[in-house]
């Protein structure tokens, strides 16, 4: 009975924020340029599942095993890394349809590549990883037109993409 209660309860709480939040959409504005000391890390970009053993990202897989399978050809992982430590992690999409889970939206991006699902570990936030990862990220696809998005109440991933390039576009609400 317990269980049913909160399974119940947190699809209230989905349908709840697909309701009243909303997500910001940027789009690449301008291309960050890349300092001296920012040229110590290195920018991985995974396309396989077979790379996996060659860039040492086992540590990361092993705690997100349900994100192996997203590699494809449309799916790519991203990650920033010093000293063979992941520092910050991303995804980029190549494809012409997305839906933005967080608020139950299907939107077409033609002509966009996207990127989505970003995670800097706890102890390692508040150093600039991420806001450094976009920059890299759009240094490395500098020909492909980027989009990213986040929940509007995210204050500082919009910061950080906000100072790695990007331009605020649009906010979108649930359906």
């Amino acid at each position: 009975m317990k269980s049913n209660f909160l399974v119940n309860f947190k699809y209230f709480l989905i349908n709840l924020r697909r309701l009243y939040f909303s997500v910001f959409w940027y789009e690449l504005n301008n291309i960050k340029n890349i300092s001296q000391n920012e040229k110590k890390f290195k920018l991985i970009i995974l396309k396989s599942k077979t790379n996996n053993t060659k860039f040492n990202l086992n540590e990361y897989f092993d705690k997100y095993k349900y994100k192996l399978k997203r590699l494809n050809k449309k799916n790519q992982f991203l990650a920033l890394v010093k000293n063979k430590k992941v520092l910050s992690s991303g995804w980029i999409f190549f494809g012409s349809k997305w839906k933005i889970t967080e608020i139950d939206l299907n939107i077409n991006i033609k002509n966009q590549s996207l990127l989505y699902d970003f995670y800097t570990p706890k102890n390692l936030r508040n150093k600039g990883y991420y806001k450094l990862l976009l920059k890299l990220i759009t240094n490395k696809f500098k020909k492909k037109n980027l989009a990213i998005y986040s929940l509007s109440y995210n204050y500082k991933s919009n910061k950080a993409i906000k100072k790695s390039g990007f331009k605020l576009i649009k906010k979108m609400h649930g359906s």
